[in-house]
């Protein structure tokens, strides 16, 4: 049987085609029924300082110790892994923030 070149599906064999459907569907994530309006606004609020901080963290512990590899600058290299180093204390000192509120509304024993 001749292939037609024009069509999208002449690429795939008959084998090719029975093995996409092998296997299982893959799982899907479940979607939220909850409107974002519902959520604390302090909650919210910590959560997204310290996912900022953690990023400035993580950033600045990786990016330092390349600055005083590669370039030799121990200064700016050490500055900006102290600046990291305060990035992620401020991330656990938000997460113990969290971890006290909870404790104050009773919901964690």
């Amino acid at each position: 049987m001749p292939v037609d070149p024009w069509d999208d599906d002449a690429d795939e064999t008959p084998a090719e085609r029975r093995a996409a459907n092998l296997g299982p569907d893959p799982p899907q994530a479940p979607t939220p029924n909850t409107d974002p309006s519902d959520v604390d606004p302090e909650v919210q609020s910590l959560f997204w300082r310290s996912v900022l901080m953690a990023n400035v963290a993580l950033f600045c512990l990786t990016f330092a110790p390349m600055l005083i590899y590669f370039r030799g600058q121990w200064r700016l290299g050490g500055g900006i892994a102290a600046l990291g180093v305060v990035a992620g204390v401020r991330v656990y000192h938000l997460y113990r923030t969290f971890e006290r509120r909870g404790d104050d509304d009773g919901r964690n024993p």
